[in-house]
């Protein structure tokens, strides 16, 4: 499987956010793909995320970045520690979605910036996962928190980046194995079948990831 070769993603927060000389805070970096880029320049990087393999993965793999385990609902740094943070596809995986904005308001400096990065639960993509686990209502949360935060929204937008994967079978696979318990469940790849129509015979299959990017500044 082949992600984002375009570099899409990680060029539409360079557009919203100059990370040169800041010290930056990342939830939810995951095995770290973004984080690395991130970090080239910036004067310190902590990234964290709640998976202890994850984090490990991370740490052994790039250097120049402090990664721990931590949730964004309870951030362990002082106040106005950071001038930059980021929930990288992982605001809607809070229980919490407003408490999480509220340790990141308390967190940032009072001139900071906060970087949100959600899916769009209509996505291609999104709605593939669906068929393991429906994250519709976790989006919706987030975004509602959002929307009520103590946060001013300076600019946002909506792009898509790709997902190839080399034929249907690896589509499968990668899914089964990442978001499943069980092994393939026939009823689930009928419905992936049916939801991609003709393209599940593409080689190689690309799905697109709808994505909302969220640029907003700290109230006083």
């Amino acid at each position: 499987m082949r992600l984002d070769q375009e570099k899409i993603e990680i060029g539409m927060i360079r557009q919203f956010v100059e990370s040169e000389g800041k010290k930056i805070l990342e939830i939810g970096c995951g095995d770290g793909r973004l984080t690395a880029v991130l970090a080239e320049g910036a004067s310190e990087c902590i990234a964290i995320d709640p998976d202890d393999s994850s984090i490990a993965g991370a740490r052994s793999a790039i250097g120049g970045v402090d990664f721990r385990v931590g949730s964004g609902e309870a951030l362990n740094f002082e106040d106005e520690s950071f001038d930059l943070t980021l929930f990288t596809m992982s605001l809607h995986h809070h229980a919490d979605c407003a408490r999480a904005l509220r340790e990141a308001h308390r967190t940032l400096k009072k001139d900071g910036t906060l970087v949100i990065l959600e899916p769009a639960a209509d996505g291609e993509l999104q709605r593939v996962y669906h068929l393991f686990t429906d994250e519709t209502l976790g989006i919706q949360r987030a975004l509602d928190a959002i929307n009520g935060s103590d946060f001013t929204l300076e600019r946002q937008a909506t792009f898509h980046k790709n997902w190839v994967f080399e034929d249907k079978e690896e589509l499968y696979d990668y899914h089964f194995k990442n978001y499943s318990s069980t092994d393939y469940d026939a009823g689930i790849v009928d419905s992936m079948n049916r939801l991609l129509g003709k393209k599940i015979h593409d080689r190689p299959v690309i799905l697109q990831d709808k994505l909302t990017i969220f640029s907003m500044r700290r109230k006083p």
